[in-house]
């Protein structure tokens, strides 16, 4: 799954290392930090997201939900014809 914000792309899959866990990647640096900084930040071999943590789903979840907060809603287009 590919998740964008503003500042950087994620990618995520699961863990193959570690069982129970997902690998979070990115292209950016600083929002890996952002959102996962209590974590370990590895190197990727994937040139795209060359950033990676690996972490519980709780954790994930827990940032995910940091970046829907973040969403701006007054950017979306909204059709009249969906909003009744």
């Amino acid at each position: 799954m590919i998740i964008q914000t503003n500042s950087g792309s994620f990618l995520v899959e699961s863990c193959l290392q570690k069982n129970g866990r997902i690998a979070v990647k990115s292209d950016s640096e600083l929002e890996i930090l952002r959102f996962f900084g209590s974590q370990k930040i590895q190197a990727s071999n994937d040139f795209n997201f060359p950033y990676q943590v690996s972490i519980c789903k709780q954790v994930f979840s827990d940032a995910l939900i940091l970046m829907v907060k973040e969403i701006d809603y007054t950017k979306f287009q909204f059709d009249s014809d969906l909003s009744q």
